[in-house]
């Protein structure tokens, strides 16, 4: 679906037995009904949920460069993820990826892949409320949670 030049896309992740022995994550991204690129992966390495939440965003981003889209508007419902790529990543990027109080950004690794991929892209970063009946964000959820139930390559 389009809006104007961009493209809509929504994603989500999700761990059960987030911050557990046995957590599982996976990652959805969902594109429209039937579309090609929709996707439910497990996430690999460590399962958390705010993991999985900004690997979906960094799928759909890598999905839509492969297919010379550069124009996004991606509904998440994880404030976190829309915080930390729109407001936070400017000042640890500053602060040498560090947060204000000196410590280590947690998932690091995982905003600065997003950080890299969203260069030369155009995103409106949308947030969706979860599990309120938005079709697309309901079908991110429903991938993300078929993806968790894969066995980790």
């Amino acid at each position: 679906m389009a809006v104007g030049e961009s493209v809509i896309v929504y994603t989500d992740g999700c761990c059960s037995s987030n911050g557990r022995k046995r957590a599982r994550a996976g990652i959805g991204v969902y594109w429209g009904p039937g579309h090609p690129l929709n996707v439910g992966i497990r996430l690999p390495g460590r399962q958390t949920n705010q993991r999985a939440e900004i690997h979906a965003a960094c799928k759909a981003i890598m999905q839509a460069k492969a297919q010379n889209i550069s124009k996004l508007v991606l509904y998440t419902d994880s404030m976190f993820t829309i915080n930390g790529i729109t407001n936070w990543v400017q000042g640890w990027k500053k602060n040498g990826w560090r947060t204000s109080t000196g410590k280590d950004v947690i998932n690091k690794e995982d905003f600065m892949e997003l950080d890299e991929l969203t260069q030369g892209m155009d995103i409106q970063w949308m947030h969706i409320p979860g599990h309120s009946g938005f079709v697309g964000n309901e079908e991110a959820d429903r991938l993300a949670r078929e993806g968790a139930k894969q066995s980790e390559d």
